[in-house]
């Protein structure tokens, strides 16, 4: 391809940025013709877009199509890259075309050190300093810029593990003089943009690694730039960035002594951070010293913690404790005036667990020392969580934000319980009780109502495993006496949570349902509160079935009248679950009456909708039937009586079969069947045993959706039976052929579509292949021998789905062939399936490995290939070998050398998974591109 055929792609592409035109580019790039031709693009009398064109080009060569290149040719390269760079930053080239040509030579040293450049930095530096013209100013920029854009091409550039030690060492040794030349330009009066490149540059080679013993003086230096009124905003926060760099460094715990000496230093820091003022927005210095602070604690809590104990760090530490407290305390709402004290949260997750899991117990002297800092925690939280006044002036995505910042405060209530466990209870409640003293200050301060009873609902959870807390009686006695009509309704809402938090308590303490019940009968009146009564009811009722049968009438018939009133369907579902729970309990006779006052409803509506004839009709109330089955499904997933359960299929079925005949649809995502297949998978999982009353009505309703159209749901309903009945001898005739129709249906679906659009139908591939893979592993009676199916279709099928994007189906189809193959060697017909197209399925494998398939499709397609190895190891080695020799199949930027040994290595690997995994996919990403090797150094 000649320059002016690239030159005039390159004009016709910025017009109107033609596809064609894009593949010439992109031919270009990938072409071996492209080393020579970038240097003409490069010419500084070219227009702009060729320029930058151009060292885009030599940095995709260089970083991806390195093997290209001769090993002769690296000198050569080189020479060029600085020659141009120097030109380009002597004759003030375009910004973005430098930075470009930067991390050019950037990508060279990381391919090149030390093997090819040995002291590839001394001298990179020493060269721009005799060749640049311009003033020493820019001089230290360009020299900035490239130290700068190493750290970041080596972050950037995939390197098997032995390369990518060897760079990041040769890097390190170089790293104590790039920092001594940031240091010395940092201490002198240097402009701003000059300061700007020098913190950016020690940023990244502090992310590096570097010896803090010898680099602690920087932290003096990073300070005075954060306190120099004279610096612009951008420094101070680079170096704040810097600073946090060297302080959070994951080498620098091992300095103990030198770590507490930077801390003694940074701490000055903090006087900027007490006795913030509410802002309109956060601040962003603030916010990067808090992120400093915080990240000082992420890495070197332990040792911070351990501090406490000692007098010569106590003072130290405490004052970093209070400043962890003041972030948490920050003035305002978050997020509309702050967003620093989120931050805290994983901080004070660290600390308690780093105190419960290292010291003996409750009495320690580390715990006693925290405790005072827990309860001033638990009282900073109550405040944050709180509810502003004006939370309905803030737009959707702030009220979304501080709802997931309440649920991190319950984590760290959480946290809090766990250091203090009964003190914190003192705490709350004297709060709570501070708040309910009477009716008007409860609806005055509902927020700190509202908070005290999300903080208990908070801690529920850890508290069951404890002995009972006699705060708990006190705060259930109290919730009957708040002024739910006059209180704002997300404090009433909070007291329904609280009760249904608490639901394993009221087993063991039944008398309080008296005050509670009723409670939650007022709240399934309230639409506000009704979603968590609801719940809270639901979970009671779970727990308490014989402590609450007391009050089972009152229960049904509330319940009634709120189906009445209720407006969303899953409101609907969760109550007539809890409904199905309470009428479990009961003995059937005395329920039945109960239970049809419930189904009856549903059973009408149904009845009703399938008398229609006319078809426009039916389809707008299609809707309304399949609410009407949700509900039945959701009734009978709480029933566990037998009786109860055969009288609602005896009521039930018949409709059901109805509907199937008339109104299941010939579609792929007939919602209708789906919902039927739901609802009878729940059925059926009930059935235990006996399933004689109605197993051949279920098979016969599924099947009469899956003649017309196969669909997961049905197959997904057919697997529920396999698993229920499977083994027992008087269903296997009726399981055996609907499972051999079964197969029949989804082979001839998938023969009427072309190969390319199979996975279209993926989810039926998935569920086809699931149940399949169900049957092979448990029950393989079930469709070994059988003449009618044809199991090379369904190898087949799974061999292609394992090059599927769909992460799941890709598992599914591992989880059939390893069941398959396993099971293969015993069964005649199953070894010739993986004889006659085991080879098939090898080159699936090698085209995932080539890169014809996602990554995520590595690890999952190991253990098919382990697999395989294990049961056909004479077999995979042939299958290999035909491929990859006599079909030839090309596999991308390796030598045959290394194909060789990969094979060998895969061959040897029958057991150890983690290993074979290892091995695939390293030369995978060979193969992709994304790891770049010298051969000659690999063989």
């Amino acid at each position: 391809m000649s320059l002016e055929t690239v030159e005039h792609a390159l004009a016709e592409f910025y017009c109107n940025q033609n596809v064609e035109v894009h593949k010439i580019l992109l031919d270009f790039q990938n072409s071996v013709d492209a080393w020579n031709l970038v240097w003409n693009m490069l010419d500084t009398s070219k227009p702009h877009e060729i320029q930058f064109f151009g060292a885009t080009t030599l940095h995709i060569k260089i970083t991806k199509q390195w093997l290209q290149l001769k090993r002769t040719d690296y000198m050569l390269l080189r020479d060029k890259i600085l020659d141009t760079l120097i030109k380009y930053y002597n004759s003030t080239g375009p910004s973005n075309v430098i930075n470009k040509l930067c991390y050019c030579l950037c990508a060279y040293v990381v391919r090149t050190v030390p093997n090819h450049w040995p002291d590839a930095i001394p001298q990179l530096m020493e060269t721009f300093r005799n060749s640049l013209s311009q003033s020493s100013i820019n001089v230290s920029v360009m020299i900035l810029e490239i130290l700068m854009a190493l750290p970041d091409e080596f972050g950037a550039t995939t390197l098997i593990q032995t390369r990518r030690n060897e760079v990041r060492r040769e890097l390190q040794q170089s790293s104590l003089q790039v920092l001594s030349i940031v240091d010395s330009i940092l201490q002198s009066d240097s402009l701003d943009p000059i300061v700007v490149h020098a913190l950016k540059c020690a940023a990244s080679w502090l992310d590096i690694g570097f010896d803090l013993i010898k680099c602690h003086q920087l932290t003096d230096t990073f300070i005075s730039v954060i306190l120099n009124p004279e610096r612009s905003q951008a420094c101070v926060i680079l170096a704040i960035d810097a600073l946090k760099s060297l302080c959070t460094h994951p080498r620098t715990s091992v300095c103990e002594a030198t770590v507490f000496e930077v801390l003694s230093k940074v701490i000055i820091l903090s006087d900027k951070l007490f006795n913030l003022e509410i802002t309109e927005e956060p601040n962003v210095v603030v916010d990067k010293l808090f992120d400093l602070f915080l990240g000082i604690g992420d890495q070197h809590f332990r040792l911070i913690v351990q501090g406490l104990l000692n007098n010569n760090t106590r003072e130290l530490c405490t004052k970093f404790f209070n400043l962890y407290l003041t972030c948490t305390n920050a003035p305002g709402y978050y997020p509309v005036n702050e967003n620093y004290s989120e931050k805290t949260f994983t901080f004070w997750f660290l600390l308690q667990d780093d105190l419960l899991s290292n010291d003996a117990g409750p009495d320690n002297s580390l715990l006693t020392i925290v405790k005072p800092l827990y309860v001033s925690l638990t009282q900073v939280l109550l405040k944050k969580v709180a509810y502003p006044e004006n939370l309905e002036s803030w737009t959707p995505d702030e009220r979304e934000l501080f709802r997931c910042y309440r649920q991190d405060i319950s984590d760290t209530f959480t946290y809090c319980y766990f250091i203090l466990q009964s003190e914190m209870l003192d705490v709350l409640l004297t709060i709570y009780k501070q708040v309910t003293c009477d009716r008007e200050t409860a609806i005055a301060q509902w927020q700190t109502v509202e908070a005290c009873l999300y903080a208990f609902t908070a801690i529920a959870e850890p508290l069951q495993n404890h002995d009972s807390h006699p705060h708990i009686k006190q705060l259930m006695s109290s919730l009957g006496s708040l002024p739910y009509e006059q209180i704002d309704q997300k404090a009433a809402i909070a007291a329904m949570d609280t009760i249904g938090a608490y639901y394993y308590w009221m087993e063991t303490h039944p008398s309080y349902l008296d005050l509670i019940v009723p409670l939650l009968m007022m709240g399934l009146h309230n639409s506000n509160m009704f979603s968590s009564a609801s719940i809270a009811l639901r979970d009671i009722a779970k727990e308490c079935r014989q402590s609450i049968a007391p009050y089972n009438d009152v229960i049904l018939n509330t319940s009634m009248i709120a189906l009445k009133q209720v407006k969303k369907p899953k409101e609907e579902l969760r109550l007539m679950y809890t409904i199905g729970v309470i009428l479990s309990a009961m003995p059937f006779p005395i329920c039945k009456p109960s239970l049809d006052m419930f189904i009856n409803p549903s059973l009408e509506v149904v009845t009703s909708i399938l008398a229609i004839e006319e078809n426009t009709e039916f389809v707008k109330n299609r809707s309304v039937l399949q609410n009407r089955i949700r509900v039945l499904s959701s009734l009978v997933s709480a029933i566990d009586q037998k009786h109860t359960v055969y009288h609602i299929i005896e009521t039930t079925t018949p409709l059901l079969h109805m509907t199937a005949m008339k109104y299941f649809i010939s579609s792929p995502e007939d919602i209708l069947y789906a919902v039927v297949c739901e609802f009878l998978k729940t059925i059926v999982s009930k059935l235990q045993e006996d399933g004689s009353l109605a197993l051949n009505v279920i098979i016969e309703i599924l099947m009469i959706g899956f003649r017309k159209s196969p669909q997961p749901a049905g197959m997904i309903l057919f697997k529920e039976i396999v698993i229920m009945f499977g083994r027992q001898d008087t269903y296997i005739p009726l399981i055996k052929s609907t499972y051999e129709e079964i197969c029949m249906r989804v082979k001839f679906m998938f023969e009427q579509v072309s190969p390319t659009d199979q996975f279209s139908l993926s989810d039926v591939m998935e569920s086809y292949l699931s149940l399949q893979g169900h049957i092979f592993r448990k029950w393989p009676f079930i469709a070994v021998d059988n003449p009618n199916v044809d199991f090379t279709f369904v190898f087949k099928l799974a061999s292609e789905a394992l090059c599927a994007n769909e992460i799941f189906l890709a598992k599914t189809a591992t989880f059939f062939l390893t069941a398959f193959i396993s099971i293969s060697r015993e069964k005649r017909s199953l070894f010739k399936v993986v004889e006659d197209n085991g080879q098939f399925l090898v080159m699936k494998i090698i085209c995932i490995i080539k890169g014809d398939a996602v990554k995520t499709n590595l690890d999952i397609m190991c253990e098919v290939l382990l697999m395989l190895n294990k049961k056909y190891s004479d077999n995979l080695r042939r299958w290999f070998h035909d491929i990859v020799t006599v079909q030839n199949i090309v596999l991308p930027n390796v030598t045959e050398d290394m194909k060789s040994k990969f094979f060998k290595r895969v061959l040897r690997e029958k057991s150890n998974k983690k290993a074979l995994q290892g091995a695939v996919r390293e030369f995978s990403f060979i193969c992709r591109g994304l790891i770049q090797i010298d051969p000659e150094t690999e063989s």
